[in-house]
């Protein structure tokens, strides 16, 4: 009876034992109180080094442009900032020019490389420009392409008003102003001719008698 009792302490050893060896795995495997979890984070990418810039202009701007208003016999036209006279073209076609190479050069365009303001009479609403066939920005005014006149080098003068029947003067109503029509020639009397003189009747003298 003894070593049957052995026997049976010593097969129930084995399952007691595994259940220990069991036991301490897992307890090993608990974390401790207050350590800290792993945890898996993700970096914050750092900041783009990327700025925007405002897009850049392909030309620089140039001076303002100033168009103001002469008075004068014509009544009020359009003249540029130095008092030269500006004038509309009745053959262009809407804001297109039509004037170029004999043309251009006796009548040349109003060119602008920057601002274009107006003063005086002149209405900034009507200001505008319109591109040239050789890249080259032309000012309009109430949808005229404006030009100056080749041979006229001082303020006021109006040399170019009518040329051709195109050319006008520019109101600041944006309308053309023409010429007064010509008055017919006024025709000169004739001669006066001095009346002719009749000379007096010839008189026979009287012949004297002789006496006794």
């Amino acid at each position: 009876m003894p070593g049957r009792i052995s026997s049976r302490a010593a097969g129930f050893g084995g399952p007691l034992a595994a259940v220990a060896i069991l036991a301490a795995a897992c307890g090993g495997s608990t974390a401790a109180p207050g350590a800290p979890g792993t945890s898996t984070t993700t970096a914050a990418p750092p900041p783009s080094s990327q700025t925007t810039t405002a897009p850049a202009t392909t030309s620089a701007a140039g001076p303002t442009m100033t168009l103001t208003t002469q008075t004068g016999g014509y009544g009020v036209w359009l003249t540029d900032q130095t008092g030269r006279t500006l004038y509309l073209r009745t053959s262009d076609t809407g804001t297109t020019s039509s004037c170029y190479g004999a043309c251009a050069t006796a009548f040349p365009p109003l060119l602008a490389t920057g601002p274009v303001a107006a003063s005086g009479a002149a209405v900034a609403g009507d200001v505008g420009t319109t591109a040239r066939t050789d890249g080259t920005t032309q000012v309009t005014y109430a949808g005229h392409p404006l030009y100056y006149f080749a041979t006229e080098t001082s303020p006021g003068q109006v040399k170019g008003l009518g040329a051709q029947g195109v050319w006008f003067l520019v109101a600041p109503t944006g309308t053309m102003i023409k010429p007064p029509p010509m008055a017919p020639p006024r025709m000169a009397p004739p001669p006066m001719t001095r009346p002719r003189m009749t000379p007096p009747p010839m008189t026979r003298p009287m012949m004297g008698g002789g006496g006794g």
